[in-house]
């Protein structure tokens, strides 16, 4: 490729980066909509934040975020499937497997390559590859625990409204109590909120604990602030004598208002952050073909001079 020509393509890439990025990085003004979605996240990110911090210093008295997955990640993880790492020392395991067993084949791949073709540097450069190969691997597998994860707590917060509102039905037809409706319920539906009511049912029976203190121990347990919510509800209407089918109608209702609320936010954020992906993947390229057509011939006279 002619000196001009490198040269001009090299100037138009550097062009179009320094123009999305002035887009990226210049500020505009927010709208409404956009300033409460922004500030109600912060709010709630805070709040988890500072609860989750002291939580766990509290109970452990270690700094927070040393671990690669938490105890009630890897609870959950055991909810979404049969073949999850039950332990830290088992996920710690199985990455450092697949971590190595990338890296050596890579290596393995490259050396043989490198032989047969005589690329020398191939062959050289196999360390490196395999290094590389190793890290993506790792965060691949790293990314998919977090998503599921994430999918698991939203399927819980998604469906234990249907659970309560399918409880609320049995106590109205007067055939059961309370935590006979509730049992009935999770009986009939196969996810993870009605596994994780199942477990609160058993430790209070194995343990004779308060219905309310079950709820607690596996919010605790798996981290999931609806069930800490749920027994709240339960203690309030224990003891100023709320009705069961009232408290639960409530609750169901409340609990389907935040998840569209939360949907409607996830909504009205997604053109916000599709820009950086339209930047790269659009306006980038076509910012680059854009500035080439305009320095290629900029580039051709300035080398006749």
């Amino acid at each position: 490729m002619p000196a001009p020509l490198t040269g001009a393509l090299v100037l138009s890439g550097l062009t179009a980066v320094a123009v999305s990025w002035l887009f990226i990085a210049w500020p505009r003004r927010i709208t409404a909509e956009e300033w409460i979605v922004h500030r109600r996240s912060f709010e709630r990110a805070h709040d988890a934040t500072t609860q989750s911090v002291g939580l766990s210093i509290a109970r452990t008295a270690r700094v927070p975020g040393i671990w690669l997955l938490p105890d009630a990640d890897l609870a959950l993880l055991g909810l979404s499937s049969f073949g999850a790492p039950a332990t830290r020392a088992d996920a710690l395991r199985r990455l450092a497997v697949l971590g190595g067993g990338a890296a050596a084949g890579v290596i393995i791949v490259a050396s043989i390559l490198g032989i047969a073709t005589g690329a020398t540097w191939l062959a050289v450069a196999s360390p490196l590859l395999a290094l590389l190969a190793a890290l993506v691997a790792l965060t691949g597998q790293w990314l998919r625990w977090r998503f599921e994860v994430a999918s698991v707590r939203t399927a819980i917060r998604k469906d234990l409204p249907r659970l309560l509102t399918g409880a609320r039905v049995l106590l109205d037809s007067g055939t059961a109590n309370a935590e006979q409706a509730l049992a009935a319920a999770v009986g009939t539906y196969a996810d993870p909120a009605a596994e994780l009511l199942r477990e609160a049912l058993r430790l209070k029976e194995v343990r004779r604990v308060e219905f309310e203190a079950a709820v607690d121990e596996v919010a605790d347990r798996y981290a999931v602030g609806e069930f800490h919510r749920l027994a709240d509800s339960l203690r309030v209407g224990h003891r100023y004598g709320t009705g069961m089918s009232v408290l639960l109608v409530d609750f169901a209702q409340r609990a389907r208002s935040s998840w569209h609320a939360s949907y409607r936010e996830r909504i009205t954020r997604a053109p916000v952050l599709m820009t950086v992906p339209a930047l790269m993947f659009f306006v980038l390229p076509l910012l680059v073909l854009v500035m080439f057509l305009v320095f290629s011939p900029l580039m051709g006279t300035l080398s006749r001079l």
